[in-house]
């Protein structure tokens, strides 16, 4: 363990401004976050106990915060490590699903124009058929990889 990560969990209050900033801290691991925050409580526990004994000079104890930071670090080790990541709709490829469904569908319709007689709205009638049907197709397969 690096002199740096010693000196984060000896003294964390010096190096971060609120418990939350740890779990952000790059470079760190799970368990270096954790033995920081669990300096950082126990320091926040003395001084509470100080506090209740009248020996402290009235300062404030993080020890709600630490402990709920605490908790925040244990759920994301439960959870996998994409559902920590957050939830971002993915629209890739969805104005290129519309496109080429309307391609196609005013492609289609133009066969069917040709075959049965000229008509324009067969045409837009088959491209927004297409759009939609590409759209929906994009739908469904960006919610199958999400």
């Amino acid at each position: 363990m690096s002199t740096h990560v010693e000196e984060l969990i000896a003294n964390p209050h010096r190096h971060f401004d609120h418990p939350t900033e740890v779990l952000d801290e790059p470079g760190l691991s799970v368990d270096e976050k954790r033995r920081i925050l669990e300096s950082w409580k126990q320091d926040a526990q003395r001084l509470a106990e100080s506090t209740a004994e009248n020996m402290s000079g009235g300062e404030e104890t993080d020890l709600r915060d630490v402990s709920k930071v605490l908790l925040q670090l244990k759920e994301m080790e439960k959870t996998p490590a994409a559902a920590t990541q957050p939830a971002r709709q993915n629209t890739s490829g969805l104005g290129a699903g519309l496109f080429f469904g309307a391609l196609i569908g005013a492609g289609a319709g133009l066969v069917i124009a040709a075959v049965t007689g000229p008509s324009i709205a067969v045409v837009a009638e088959a491209a927004l058929v297409g759009l939609i049907i590409g759209g929906v197709a994009i739908s469904i397969r960006n919610a199958v990889r999400a």
